[in-house]
């Protein structure tokens, strides 16, 4: 119930429109309406017509011999048409009447003013008297000498009198709007449809698909919006293209002077004797080991980013990774970290082998760095039903939850983390790893480090 009620306080665009709809409805009805009393209070149509003016000439004529009885009768009738008018009782706000014959009043309605009458028989007019104003009418009978005098009040009150005795013109509307909510909403949903598309395409993206947006809706206004889109995703797909040329080229050229640096420092260690300038060379060689491995983890994560353009070819993944681990023995030997691998039989799967490389070794050397002196990392590899399974878990501190998708993030790191890194080694996993169609996950291995699972599609078996 909560919910539903929080849905309905949150302000939509298919409720603002719909409610948009509904007071515009409502608007014209009401135009319509105030036109129809309108035209009524300049000509009452009571007083217009000649039907109520026929019969009280019959009724006056046929009862002429019966003048209490007649009085009687016209009293009947004058509350009649009081209570049809709806004015009620009360003589300034109602219908009255009055009836003359030979220019002497027989019977007027009761509290009518009796000095009201008309100078022109047959014509609508004006007639004032006293503080009031009436909207008067005099008919003469064809058969005697019988003059009826119907008025109403011309005043403001008029205007809702007659509102409130034609309540049928409002039912119409009270009627409606229930029955028109559902073809109004429905209509407005149909509606949106074009721009639903757009909005499904927009949430199924990766925040590195940066193309446009296919879902075009020929609707100009809609399509504006989308051509904005569009310019803005061009803008962002050039800037972000620089930006990995500008990393690439600048990473190439600071190869080679690394490599020089290097080279020369470990001449000036062989012929230096001084303690303390073999410290200072070594800190230099370990600054320009940090730098060159930064410079290659630029240059990888640019080969991981490219598009591939080379046919893929089937590549034995347990052969591989039992390489590269023991490529990386030495490096975990000497903080005294265990491997373990855990793997079916030969899987193989269609990729790039330099590239599976790439994100084996950033893997593996991740878990090496985060990992605690004598710790234990395990990696494992097994068949699923539709993928091979690829799974390195450590007892590092771990990953926070609300964390794991930004460290996907080139240059990203953890704030807590006091280790030494560049923020790249899982952005290039995640790049070599959506280049050959998989997935990565991040969750927390069972002694409560990282674990890091790449899912590979279609694997065969050897």
């Amino acid at each position: 119930m909560r919910n539903f009620w929080y849905r309905l306080r949150l302000p939509t665009l298919v409720r603002r429109m719909l409610v948009a709809q509904m007071l515009l409805l409502t608007l014209l009805w009401c135009f319509f309406l105030t036109f129809i009393l309108l035209e009524d209070l300049r000509s009452p149509p009571i007083l217009t017509g000649s039907e109520t003016y026929e019969t009280l000439f019959s009724l006056v004529e046929s009862m002429e011999d019966r003048p209490q009885a007649r009085n009687e009768v016209l009293a009947a009738f004058s509350k009649a048409l009081r209570e049809g008018y709806g004015g009620g009782e009360d003589p300034e706000l109602a219908i009255n009447l009055i009836v003359r014959k030979h220019n002497e009043i027989i019977f007027s309605s009761r509290g009518a003013p009796t000095e009201v009458k008309n100078s022109l028989l047959g014509e609508m007019q004006r007639v004032r008297t006293g503080d009031h104003t009436w909207t008067s009418r005099t008919l003469k009978s064809a058969r005697s000498d019988v003059e009826v005098t119907l008025f109403t009040p011309a005043g403001s009150w008029n205007f809702f009198i007659y509102l409130n005795s034609r309540g049928y013109y409002v039912m119409p509307l009270l009627v409606c709007i229930p029955f028109l909510l559902f073809p109004a909403w429905l209509s407005i949903r149909i509606a949106m449809r074009p721009w639903n598309r757009v909005v499904n395409e927009i949430s199924l993206r990766t925040p590195d698909d940066l193309s446009p947006l296919k879902a075009v809706p020929r609707h100009r206004e809609l399509r504006q919006t989308v051509d904005a889109i569009n310019d803005f995703l061009a803008r962002v797909r050039e800037s972000a293209e620089r930006e990995r040329v500008f990393i690439a080229d600048a990473a190439h050229e600071l190869r080679t002077p690394l490599a020089a640096m290097r080279i020369n420092v470990e001449a000036l260690q062989s012929s230096v004797i001084s303690e303390s300038q073999q410290e200072l060379l070594a800190g230099i060689v370990r600054s320009n080991s940090r730098a060159a491995r930064l410079v290659n983890q630029l240059l990888l994560m640019k080969h991981s980013e490219a598009h591939i353009d080379t046919v893929m070819e089937p590549v034995p993944l347990t052969t591989l990774i039992q390489e590269r681990m023991a490529a990386l023995e030495p490096l975990a030997s000497a903080r005294g970290i265990e491997f373990e691998f855990f793997g079916d039989d030969e899987i193989h799967v269609a990729g790039i082998r330099e590239r599976l490389v790439s994100l084996i070794d950033n893997l593996i050397e991740n878990a090496v760095k985060y990992s605690p002196e004598g710790g234990r990392i395990e990696v494992q590899l097994q068949s699923r039903d539709k993928s091979a399974q690829l799974g390195v878990s450590d007892a590092g501190p771990g990953i926070p939850v609300e964390l794991r998708e930004r460290v996907f993030d080139r240059f990203f790191r953890d704030p807590n983390q006091t280790q030494s890194g560049s923020g790249l080694g899982l952005a290039i996993v995640k790049a070599v790893t959506q280049q050959h169609n998989g997935r990565v996950n991040l969750s927390t291995s069972a002694e409560g480090g990282l674990m890091v699972t790449v899912d590979f599609p279609n694997p065969s078996f050897a």
